[in-house]
């Protein structure tokens, strides 16, 4: 029952956000993900780097924009992708999709998963308007390979 109430306090914070926000205009329109510093929520747009390699010599990037992208780089690898991302509550989800890298290569299908690392600390600020955004994610990543493990990464907006 304390799930439920906290599931149903969640559902009615992110709809009464969405109604108060005031909006830049339709087409500016960004996912909010709740932070306890920012219980109205912040905007999830922008493009981030993982702070570490993946899987050897590997570079994740990715993108939260309206269709969502990713590229990885490294190993002499070159990958440009799409990815579908959506928000819940605190937590940004992607799926990777598989795609062609060149050189019969291919980068995997996979899922990650992030939240924003910290609280202010971890916020930063446009100059104009002085809109909250978040600078870091504590990320996983999933690959749909058999028998690869998960990796934990973090990624800086830049």
């Amino acid at each position: 029952m304390k799930g439920f109430n906290l599931k149903l306090f969640f559902l009615t914070a992110i709809t009464l956000a969405g109604c108060v926000t005031p909006s830049l205009g339709q087409n500016d329109m960004a996912p909010l993900v709740m932070v306890p510093d920012h219980p109205g929520g912040i905007s999830v747009n922008g493009c981030f780097r993982a702070n570490e390699t993946l899987f050897g010599p590997y570079r994740l990037t990715f993108c939260f924009d309206r269709r969502g992208s990713f590229s990885v780089r490294g190993g002499g690898a070159n990958c440009e992708g799409r990815m579908d991302w959506w928000t819940s509550g605190r937590d940004i989800f992607m799926d990777l999709a598989r795609t062609s890298c060149g050189r019969r290569q291919a980068w995997e299908a996979a899922s990650v998963e992030c939240r924003p690392l910290g609280f202010l600390g971890n916020i930063g600020r446009v100059i104009v308007g002085d809109t909250p955004r978040i600078r870091t994610l504590r990320c996983t990543y999933h690959p749909t390979v058999p028998g690869v493990s998960r990796r934990n990464f973090t990624a800086t907006r830049f």
